[in-house]
């Protein structure tokens, strides 16, 4: 599976993020692959070769930097061995692929698929108050993390912070239209 995409073209192209069209992380650059300007690309799509299906990415150096506008890039990306390859407009050597490594690749959010019933983007949990079935606050979800078994959610509630599985048996309620999840967790549990 391959993807050649042009930061111009196409009904999804989009040159900056607008608050109703945010750019959504989905990716980093990696380290060099060869000396023709191609890198390795980390996925955080699930299955990680969905990646290939969205267009235009967008490319923020320094990672996940949120001062730093997103840029439009051309690209032409595919799957090798066990991941993903890309390499970019104007990048033709090794040397400026390894200028790349550890910029953020972004898409804009129209162009992702709508979660199935009971799924949720991580970008829709993050910031949302976490209470239990007792009205207890517990905090803000700040980030997220996978495990081989499941998802964490990582619960800040001023110094404190929780680690949270985010499977039925603790999540009770996702309410993304209030930001709200209701977990069933105790207040003094840490």
């Amino acid at each position: 599976m391959s993807l050649h995409t042009s930061a111009q073209g196409g009904p999804a192209a989009s040159a900056t993020a607008t608050e109703a069209d945010p750019v959504v992380l989905v990716g980093l650059v990696g380290a060099p692959f060869g000396v023709k300007g191609w890198t390795h690309v980390r996925s955080y799509t699930d299955p990680p070769d969905n990646l290939l299906e969205y267009a235009p990415w967008q490319l923020r150096s320094n990672g996940d930097a949120s001062d730093i506008e997103w840029q439009p890039i051309d690209v032409e990306a595919e799957t090798h061995a066990n991941g993903l390859i890309a390499r970019f407009a104007g990048v033709r050597d090794r040397d400026a692929a390894a200028e790349l490594s550890g910029a953020a690749i972004g898409v804009a959010a129209s162009v992702l698929p709508a979660p199935e019933v009971d799924e949720y983007y991580w970008r829709d949990l993050v910031g949302a108050r976490v209470t239990n079935p007792a009205g207890e606050q517990l905090g803000e979800v700040r980030r997220l993390f996978s495990t081989p078994a499941h998802d964490v959610l990582v619960v800040v509630d001023g110094d404190l912070e929780r680690l949270i599985p985010f499977v039925r048996q603790w999540v009770v309620a996702v309410l993304p239209e209030t930001g709200q999840l209701v977990v069933d967790w105790e207040a003094d549990w840490r």
